[in-house]
């Protein structure tokens, strides 16, 4: 402990008087630390000064050296300390043969009274020779098995959301680095897309600081992967000089090309070379295509992950109705008590109603939901989570969710939580989504002989003439594309209103596949996508205004209603889940979100 103190405290002047990196004009200098390796460092200091191991995930711009400070912080403690074992891991061989020569470089350019004899193997390892023995190691991320099968000390991932196969491998790489004070971990990749494992454990790392954040105004706990966000705009490389005859520059709020250039003024204090520069490199490096520069250079983590995905719903329109969403103001679960509903509140997250309002006498409401049918997320990996069983209440005349239903209950008990919520909220038009498993829930609503459900309308070439057979919202290949794009308009004007992060995480992670079809990315759900949309579809189709409820209780009930206009009938299958700069403080926190 004392040895790795007494090294990180003076690391950063050693590496400055003892290595050399070739610059981007060519030139072999000293190894001299911008801004980003800096802010690196720092925040790896967070932890090293309270004895923890270092657990790094770090989100950032292109080129800004954050591998050339790792690989630097690598070689120094296997050359300076006997017995120590580093990995570095890129994704791809290019970029594993730039690390490896980067490290050989550091080896032959080394002064003489710090250098160590070593031998090196065609497997891209620099081990040095007996007593001393300490080792590092460059590996390419698209092997099946990575790591040594032992122990490492420190371990950098570099470029993980590239990985073909990061979920599988990460993990199993972990193990081998003990969790002690003298190890470290380092994640670091610029973002690709609105899903994977590097998306997920970012958002958790910074989640994980915000929360402590907003409850003690301070972070207590430093234990675990802390986040590291370096933005385009602190890295002095990236300015230009303007053109000095006649030019004049003039930021703008709502350029189409450039966006909003006055808020990187207002927030980022960035100045006028900065923005000549974005500009520059927008239209010359990226044909003038905003969202994949935001994704090679974000000013937030926002910029990052959305850019790179590519999303249905207008990612402005989300963060517009991002601003709506909030802490439930409880968690309930409705129960029968003779013939009248009550709820109970439960301390349980998952299988019950999250709350933000309750039913107002005189609004119009809607229940719908998508009944789970077990189907993985990713249908690649067997060991992947299943969708879940999702319902939600809209309001017709707020346009907003007051309740959702989230989790895997059995699929009976489901269908009862439904029906009574439908009645608690003033007998609400309400269907389940009719996939294979949604009769069972709509049995629940007929057996009851609850009077709003949903009926679709019969095509005309349908030979039977059951109504029965019509009741309950079915999505189809014909019906699945108006419905996504029925959703996607409505969160674009602006009136619809989320409280519920998990549904507008999904909105997040629904984009389209590789054949354009609306979907959940890989590995995520769209549960709550169909839940909303099918409750827009609904609020479209169902007759408006409160009924008399008088005769609510008693025993001669009137019969089912039907909704006047109704939904195009398609025998075809469901189509759900079908193949087809203060790191301290914590300053710039609201940065990291995604």
């Amino acid at each position: 402990m004392i040895q790795s103190k007494i090294i990180d405290s003076t690391s950063l002047g050693w590496q400055y008087d003892n290595l050399k990196i070739v610059n981007k004009a060519g030139e072999m200098v000293k190894l001299n630390h911008n801004i980003a390796q800096l802010k690196v460092h720092n925040t790896k200091r967070l932890q090293l000064t309270r004895g923890l191991p270092v657990r790094l995930i770090v989100l950032k711009a292109r080129q800004e050296g954050v591998s050339t400070g790792e690989a630097a912080d690598m070689f120094e403690d296997v050359n300076r300390r006997p017995n120590r074992i580093a990995t570095l891991i890129s994704a791809d061989t290019d970029s594993t043969a730039k690390v490896w020569k980067m490290i050989r470089r550091f080896q032959s350019e080394i002064p003489s009274d710090v250098r160590r004899e070593p031998k090196y193997s065609s497997r891209k390892e620099l081990e040095y020779a007996e007593p001393h023995y300490s080792s590092i190691l460059c590996q390419t991320a698209g092997k099946e098995v990575l790591g040594r099968g032992g122990t490492n000390h420190k371990l950098h991932a570099t470029e993980l959301a590239f990985w073909a196969n990061a979920a599988k491998q990460i993990a199993p790489l972990f193990q081998e680095v003990p969790k002690t004070a003298d190890t470290s971990i380092v994640i670091e990749s610029t973002a690709f897309g609105t899903t994977g494992e590097f998306h997920d454990r970012f958002q958790i790392a910074t989640k994980f600081v915000k929360d402590q954040l907003n409850l003690h105004g301070e972070i207590r706990d430093y234990n675990g992967f802390l986040p590291v966000f370096l933005a385009w705009h602190i890295f002095p490389d990236y300015q230009m000089e303007l053109p000095r005859r006649g030019y004049h520059f003039e930021a703008e709020s709502d350029h189409e090309v450039f966006g909003d250039e006055c808020e990187l003024i207002a927030k980022y204090n960035c100045t006028t070379e900065q923005l000549y520069w974005r500009r520059y490199t927008i239209s010359t490096d990226f044909a003038n295509d905003l969202p994949r520069f935001m994704a090679e250079y974000p000013a937030t983590a926002k910029e990052a992950f959305q850019g790179t995905g590519r999303m249905v719903f207008l990612p402005s329109a989300l963060d517009e109705m991002d601003t709506h969403v909030s802490k439930p103001i409880k968690h309930i679960e409705f129960y029968m008590e003779g013939a009248n509903v009550k709820y109970r509140e439960v301390n349980k997250r998952e299988n019950c109603w999250a709350v933000w309002k309750l039913p107002e006498s005189n609004h119009s409401y809607i229940v719908f939901g998508d009944v789970a049918e077990g189907i993985l997320c990713d249908l690649t990996n067997k060991r992947s989570d299943p969708d879940r069983s999702v319902a939600g209440v809209f309001d017709r005349n707020d346009f907003d969710m007051p309740m959702v239903y989230y989790g895997r209950p059995d699929t009976i008990e489901f269908g009862h939580q439904m029906l009574m919520a439908a009645k608690f909220f003033n007998y609400a038009w309400a269907s389940p989504e009719m996939n294979s498993i949604g009769l069972a829930v709509l049995n629940i609503f007929k057996e009851d002989n609850y009077p709003f459900i949903y009926q679709r309308e019969q095509k005309e070439e349908t030979e039977s003439t059951e109504p029965g057979q019509l009741i309950g919202w079915r999505t189809t290949t014909l019906t699945r594309k108006p419905m996504i794009a029925d959703l996607d308009k409505t969160t674009q004007e602006g009136q619809l209103r989320i409280y519920d992060h998990r549904v507008m995480d999904e909105f997040r992670t629904f984009v389209h596949g590789k054949d354009g079809k609306p979907q959940a990315d890989v590995g995520k759900f769209d549960d709550c996508v169909i839940m909303v949309s099918g409750c827009i579809q609904l609020h479209q189709r169902c007759e408006m205004g409160i009924e008399d409820l008088s005769w609510v209780n008693k025993e001669d009930k009137p019969k089912t209603h039907v909704s006047v206009m109704g939904q195009a009938d398609d025998d075809d299958s469901d189509m759900d889940g079908e193949e087809e700069d203060n790191a301290l403080l914590y300053a710039d926190i609201e940065d990291y979100e995604d």
